[in-house]
């Protein structure tokens, strides 16, 4: 709802440039000596009022008369604007890898002082793509040895976001289980009513854990018109692992320095062509952060909500009270020159 003030006929207040000019024929309009009194047995009171003072409040009486009536002639109105949004809205399930590998420091900007992890890098660029989806609905799971449900899909975004925040390597046991999370985030969007359902997948290692074959559960997508994208992360060959600690974070020697190891990258790039292929998706592969980030760029326009915007306006004119003001102030100006201000020649 919005709230403004505005003037339906504009072009009256042009008139407040003849003010001026009424004030200045009030001042200096002068007739004949006049006397100023309410009776005749108070004459001797009234005589001692200066005629320029009486003159001078009955003139401001007039001219706040004239700006009210002027402001009523512009129609002053306050209006509440309602804008009401219908949307076809997409289903989102978002799968993030929360394993061990996640700690690869492939990512790693040389100019960063910030110790930054392949998950780090993940947890922002999937918080920009949920901000950029405000009419969708969005849900999240993340998973290692097992999958977990981190929100169901929610308009709640900022709960989500808040959710995001708090994942980190070590919430689960370490291993990949991409069968369960497809199968976790299928199972959540199966109910859902919305036209387009989707599934984004991001994992930077291959299937090594879980009850449930990766395929399996790519077979049950399908099923339900669910579109799968998933996004391979990390750079091929020997990488840098940071060692976490049990909240997830770097570990840090006495010295300072990250505690890191060498460990060979092992994403199943053929498994993930394959799981997108089979649900008409596509599979995405991201070696940085500005290719992870250009790949759910790319997500969000392939996958544009419809939306569409209603407005509603209510009016409220305030003109009648600007014109019961001009009549109060001239019936005041009335009432005085003819009584307290009452003149004779």
């Amino acid at each position: 709802m919005i709230d403004a003030f505005e003037f339906h006929s504009k072009e009256f207040l042009w008139l407040f440039l003849l003010l001026p000019v009424v004030a200045y024929i009030c001042k200096h309009y002068k007739k004949q000596a006049t006397l100023f009194f309410p009776h005749i047995e108070t004459l001797k009171k009234a005589m001692e009022f200066h005629r320029s003072k009486a003159q001078h409040i009955l003139n401001v009486l007039r001219f706040l008369a004239l700006t009210a009536l002027i402001f009523a002639l512009a129609r002053p109105q306050i209006i509440h604007r309602f804008t009401e949004s219908r949307s076809s809205g997409i289903d989102i399930m978002l799968a993030v890898d929360i394993s061990s590998s996640m700690m690869g420091l492939d990512f790693q900007e040389r100019d960063e002082r910030k110790i930054t992890t392949r998950l780090d890098i993940a947890k922002q660029v999937t918080n920009e793509f949920i901000q950029n989806r405000p009419n969708d609905r969005i849900g999240m799971c993340a998973f290692a040895r097992d999958a977990y449900l981190v929100s169901p899909v929610t308009m709640n975004h900022n709960w989500l976001e808040d959710n995001l925040k708090c994942l980190h390597v070590g919430l689960v046991e370490d291993g990949t289980a991409i069968g369960n999370a497809l199968a976790m985030c299928a199972n959540r969007l199966k109910n859902s009513e919305s036209k387009t359902k989707l599934i984004v997948l991001l994992t930077d290692g291959s299937n090594t854990a879980g009850n449930i074959a990766p395929l399996m559960a790519t077979e049950m997508a399908a099923a339900l018109n669910i579109k799968i994208y998933t996004v391979g992360i990390g750079k091929k060959g020997i990488i840098p692992f940071a060692y976490p600690d049990e909240k997830g974070n770097v570990m840090i020697d006495p010295f300072g320095r990250p505690i890191v190891i060498q460990g060979q990258a092992d994403l199943d790039e053929t498994l993930l062509e394959t799981i997108a292929q089979k649900t008409e998706g596509q599979f995405f592969r991201a070696e940085n952060k500005k290719q992870l980030s250009d790949i759910y760029t790319t997500i969000d326009r392939l996958e544009k909500t419809d939306v569409k915007f209603k407005q509603f306006a209510t009016v409220k004119d305030l003109f009648i009270g600007f014109i019961g003001c001009a009549l109060l102030l001239l019936l005041l100006e009335c009432f005085l020159r003819h009584s307290k201000f009452q003149k004779i020649p």
